[in-house]
Order: C-alpha cells, then sequence, then structure tokens
C-alpha cells in the first residue's frame, strides 16, 4: 500500500525519518550513508499533497501527531 499525505496548515511542515522508526517499520534503510549515516527527511510545503509514500511513514511520531493534529490529511491508495 502506498499513501498520500497533504499539508493542511499554513506552514511548511519538515519530517525526520528516524533510522530507529522509518528505516525499521520500512524493513530497509532509507537513511544516506557516507561517513556517517544521515537519515532522511519528508517535506511537505503549505497546501502541497505528496503521493506515493510508503505507509512505515505512518511509524514516524511527528507524522502521527500532525495527523491527530490536522495538520495532515492521510489517504490511503494501492501502489
Amino acid at each position: 500500500m502506498s499513501i498520500s499525505l497533504t499539508n493542511l496548515s499554513r506552514r511548511c511542515q519538515v519530517f525526520v525519518l528516524a533510522h530507529d522508526v522509518f528505516c525499521a517499520a520500512l524493513g530497509r534503510c532509507a537513511c544516506r550513508t557516507g561517513a556517517r549515516r544521515v537519515a532522511s527527511s519528508l517535506t511537505l510545503a503549505s497546501g502541497v499533497t505528496v503521493d506515493s509514500l510508503d505507509d512505515a511513514v505512518l511509524a514516524v511520531p511527528e507524522v502521527i501527531r500532525a495527523v491527530r493534529e490536522g495538520a495532515l490529511s492521510v489517504k490511503r491508495g494501492a501502489a
């Protein structure tokens, strides 16, 4: 399954997709690697919808909080 997230707030939102939460839910590492591992992130401008996201993004506590507060809308779709 894939999901779409829509930023319903009037401000840009940035979510850090922390390795210990996001990558664990994803089942593989999505971090950038080099000298150090750097977690990936998700940036949503105000009013923007991002499609085809893995549902592992819904494991991130900040995303869960934003959905509960009404700042993000989630739509599920087939991938």
